[in-house]
């Protein structure tokens, strides 16, 4: 096996050097959308330990420093020995000052203090320097050479910085510093000028990124970043580099960092798989108007050449809107056009109710390599909450009743699905799952194979192993319960690499490889 991923690599980094950097060139010229999180191409059920990979990456993503863990501590400290309980409408809060030396004015409450100098809130704020001076009444620092500011202060904005010429209100949150650089939300930032507000940062002729490193795989320049977390940030006169590399410019880019939702990025991805060859894929998010997006798809493959999509989306509040137009394709690589359709999901709980409610519904021109037709489906969907079975034992169930439709042979094919799946999480590192999956709907008797089930009644079993730190294993087995026959066998490997990671998949059954390159969303 990693013979032969080392033989991909190889060609694809010193045989397709050329053309992946014209594609990757053009298909960075457009404000781009990547989810940040993870979804599985898989036909064994796989998918069903996507929450794995995106607990992991959450976790890095979240993850504190030493710095940022030792003023969580030392603030419940101060907390533990309070002599009385703290006033919520107090304009100064307590605040701990330490040093070797100290010089404190009690009537003007100015300050000077020199030498491991530590400034530290209860509200858990903290300014370190080797001399600050200020006013302990209006809560003023200044710091004239180097500075380290932390602001974990619950409901603001996270940060972490170190600079020069600190101005700083540990009472308000407010302040400047110079030559900065660190970290503000899960952006890793620098900047000529930065300015620190409680529920945003302005960053002037800074650099903003998710990639830890001290020289990053990636990041965006700007002449101005507007950072509002769990919101969005702005860059104003930005570029976007690859390394050392400029790829593209834009005047203004906004991306979404809402939580849940989209995360813009204007770095395509990148694969490599025996039969496409290599494989640039981006999606581009352009708001039109208030819950109203155009989302174009770009997927470029040395093999395949152009296959593209673009869908009109709106949010409304009773559900999704999407009118798609072009090419799609499925988890088991076959394709599928549409000339258009328009789909519509919606998912809804009842007041404290332990289900899920889902409607899915389509209307449109379907067309593959051998016919067109009118394509109409519609599924109704009922998900209860999973029902604990003890010792992290789960077991989810989902039923549904589907109808589609055909016009190309007058096909109609109907009934109730259902799924059963048992999930054990064994312990941090190995969890395993077994499925059993009956579908009315499947590729034996649709006028169309693609994103149906590819058998009838099945059973689907696999699991997780956290190798390493950076490494995690996963294999998933499909068996069709009709022809008593294992269909499938497939293999991933997932391993983080500085600040890319990389997914290889192998499909046993099928003799088939699929490497890919993503930029970390941490």
């Amino acid at each position: 096996m990693r013979e032969s991923l080392m033989k991909i690599l190889h060609h694809l980094l010193l045989c397709k050097e050329k053309a992946a950097l014209g594609v990757l060139l053009a298909a960075s010229l457009l404000p781009g959308t990547a989810s940040a999180a993870y979804s599985a191409s898989t036909d064994t059920a796989a998918d069903i330990l996507d929450y794995i990979e995106n607990e992991r990456r959450a976790a890095k993503e979240n993850r504190l420093t030493e710095a940022q863990q030792e003023l969580l501590k030392d603030t419940e400290d101060m907390r533990q020995h309070l002599r009385q309980p703290i006033d919520p409408a107090a304009k100064n809060l307590p605040a701990s000052f330490e040093g070797d030396d100290l010089l404190y004015d009690q009537v003007t409450g100015e300050f000077l203090a020199r030498g491991n100098v530590k400034i530290t809130e209860i509200d858990n704020r903290r300014v370190t320097s080797d001399e600050i001076k200020g006013n302990m009444l209006s809560q003023d620092v200044a710091v004239e050479n180097k500075a380290h500011l932390i602001q974990l202060t619950p409901g603001q904005t996270s940060v972490e910085i170190d600079g020069w010429k600190l101005a700083y209100n540990y009472g308000t949150g407010i302040g400047t510093i110079e030559d900065a650089q660190g970290r503000v939300a899960h952006q890793y930032i620098s900047g000529k000028k930065i300015e620190v507000y409680p529920d945003k940062i302005i960053i002037h002729d800074g650099t903003a990124t998710k990639c830890s490193a001290k020289q990053p795989d990636y990041h965006t320049s700007a002449k101005l970043i507007e950072i509002y977390p769990n919101d969005k940030a702005i860059f104003h006169d930005c570029d976007f580099w690859v390394k050392k590399m400029r790829i593209a410019h834009r005047k203004r880019y906004v991306a979404d960092l809402s939580p849940g939702k989209k995360e813009s990025s204007p770095f395509p991805r990148v694969a490599y798989d025996k039969e496409n060859g290599l494989i640039i894929r981006q999606e581009y998010g352009i708001s039109l108007a208030d819950n109203l997006e155009l989302v174009p798809l770009l997927q470029i493959a040395t093999n395949e050449g152009v296959r593209s999509n673009a869908e009109l989306r709106y949010d409304a509040g009773f559900g999704r809107f999407r009118l798609g137009y072009g090419y799609w394709q499925d988890d088991n690589d076959r394709w599928l056009k549409r000339e258009p359709s328009l789909r519509y999901n919606y998912s809804w709980r009842v007041n404290d109710l332990p289900v899920n409610w889902g409607i899915e519904a389509e209307r449109g021109r379907w067309h593959n390599d051998d016919f067109k037709s009118t394509h109409t489906h519609w599924k109704f969907s009922l998900t209860p909450d999973a029902i604990p079975l003890g010792e992290n034992f789960n077991l989810y169930l989902n039923t549904s009743y589907s109808v589609t439709k055909e016009s190309y042979n007058d096909s109609k094919v109907s009934g109730v699905n259902w799924t059963a799946t048992l999930l054990k999480k064994f312990d941090d590192r190995f969890t395993a799952y077994a499925k059993y999956d009956y579908a009315q709907n499947s590729s034996q008797n649709s006028l169309f194979d693609y994103d149906v089930a590819d058998y009838n009644k099945a059973v689907y079993s696999g699991f997780s192993y956290q190798l390493t730190d950076n490494d995690r294993f996963v294999c998933g087995i499909a068996y069709d319960v009709d022809s008593h026959s294992l269909r499938d066998v497939d293999y991933y490997w997932y391993h983080d690499m500085h600040c890319v990671q990389l997914i290889a998949r192998y499909r046993e059954k099928r003799d088939r490889w699929t490497v890919k390159l993503n930029f970390t969303p941490w």
